[in-house]
């Protein structure tokens, strides 16, 4: 069996797991080990972002120490139990923090994603049994077991018990993380960080990452639950709040969202290889050209719509999200 701990962070706007790895890797280490104990796994895996140096150093010396302490290896603390961990550093794919691409890229291979069924559950890394969750997850599970389910239980809400790391950036007065309860609202959270600077006002903000939503100024009332932002249609995601006040260019932005697709699609299935570059394509046009034509809004529908359904992996399906989510509610951009 296997425990892979994803640190393979490239969604544009998170930056969480980052400031776990960078300021307390020790957490890190310790909430897989608590994850491979209650699994039975006594093989570790941590694959980070290429992009992280200083992420993959202090990480790299913190397995180390833990494994001179005794914390890592056989017999841990004299216990029985053995686990220990390998840290694996990526190449700057995208891709590859799909869950199964990343275990392709362990394994020496290519970063392509698997056709699901089978699952990592029973057919994982090297085709074996394996868990595989992202930093924030591990570390949370760990202080909810430190604390006690009741204690953890009372930070925010009945179903969204617990806290949430929310990356805040954009046209806000003091980006960064915060760790806030289930239940603050989107507009509460941005108060936080200062607001937007100027006295300017919001004219949009993307939840959830390049591969989530825009939501207009009137959304800002949501509280941060998952059953309110299912209800609201509305993706928490990666905690990505990103905010664009009534000076952003959203044609560029848009363009920009369409390129990053393009450039990061692996190329294995049809449906994402050509509908992210055919996206950029208008995107660039409307953007840079000022050409937008009246088939412009359909066929970016359209378009959105093909890899949404038929695409192989999660990168293809939601290559679209955010353009349509904004032709919705702004349809003059494409018009």
């Amino acid at each position: 069996k296997h425990l892979v701990v994803n640190a393979d962070e490239s969604e544009p706007g998170t930056f969480k797991d980052r400031a776990l790895l960078e300021e307390d890797p020790f957490a890190v280490i310790e909430a897989a080990t608590l994850a491979g104990y209650a699994i039975g796994a006594e093989n570790g895996w941590i694959f980070i972002r290429g992009e992280y140096p200083r992420g993959y150093g202090r990480l790299q010396e913190a397995i180390r120490q833990a494994r001179e302490a005794g914390y890592l290896g056989q017999n841990i603390l004299d216990s029985g139990f053995n686990f220990d961990i390998e840290l694996r550093r990526g190449a700057g794919a995208y891709i590859c923090g799909e869950e199964t691409a990343l275990f392709a890229a362990i394994e020496g291979q290519r970063g392509y994603p698997r056709l699901k069924p089978p699952f990592p559950t029973t057919h994982g890394l090297f085709q074996q049994p394996t868990a595989i969750n992202n930093v924030e997850t591990l570390v949370a599970a760990m202080t909810a077991f430190e604390m006690g389910a009741a204690e953890w239980r009372k930070y925010g809400t009945e179903q969204s018990p617990g806290t949430k790391l929310f990356c805040l950036s954009g046209d806000v007065a003091q980006p960064g993380v915060y760790e806030m309860p289930f239940g603050v609202t989107i507009g509460e959270l941005i108060a936080l960080a200062g607001g937007v600077p100027g006295g300017k006002h919001i004219q949009a903000v993307l939840m959830g990452g390049a591969a989530g939503k825009f939501i207009g100024p009137d959304k800002l009332d949501t509280p941060l639950t998952y059953e309110d932002t299912r209800a609201a249609g509305i993706p928490i995601g990666s905690g990505v709040v990103m905010v664009f006040d009534e000076t952003a260019d959203l044609h560029r932005v848009l363009y920009d969202l369409a390129h990053f697709f393009d450039h990061e699609s692996c190329g294995q299935c049809f449906p994402c290889r050509m509908g992210t570059r055919q996206q950029a394509d208008i995107l660039r046009r409307i953007a840079f050209d000022g050409d937008a034509r009246p088939t412009d809004k359909q066929l970016l529908l359209d378009i959105g719509a093909m890899m949404t359904r038929s695409s192989l992996c999660g990168l293809g399906m939601t290559a679209g999200t955010a353009v349509m989510s904004a032709i919705a509610l702004w349809p003059e951009l494409v018009e």
